[in-house]
């Protein structure tokens, strides 16, 4: 009695661009597609290092999910009488940003 592979059949099948074997579902062949697990793994890798979740679903579609720190700044303006949204320097803001995280990295070492 020989043993049949069905897992490599289904590899050659996918790679010769053949349709799915029977009964077999369609979402088996994309998670075998090189360019869906390039794009999938680039995607998810990205957004892992943002720090935002990540969830794959039986389907294939990816969900991620995160926040967004929004930084505002007003001023009060004397001759209007009231706050007005200040013009704050990007450049600035994220490097004092990415300072904050340089001392608490240094913090963490320290300790």
């Amino acid at each position: 009695m020989k043993k049949k592979n069905l897992m490599t059949k289904h590899l050659l099948a996918a790679a010769a661009g053949k349709r799915p074997i029977e009964g077999e579902p369609e979402i088996t062949n994309m998670m075998l597609d090189a360019r869906y697990l390039r794009q999938s793994s680039a995607l998810i890798q990205e957004a892992l290092q943002k720090g935002f979740d990540v969830l794959q679903l039986a389907n294939g579609d990816i969900v991620t999910t995160g926040t967004k720190t929004v930084v505002l700044q007003y001023a009060w303006d004397d001759s209007k009488g009231k706050l007005v949204k200040a013009k704050t320097d990007k450049k600035a803001r994220r490097a004092s940003e990415e300072e904050g995280a340089e001392e608490n990295e240094l913090e963490n070492e320290d300790a």
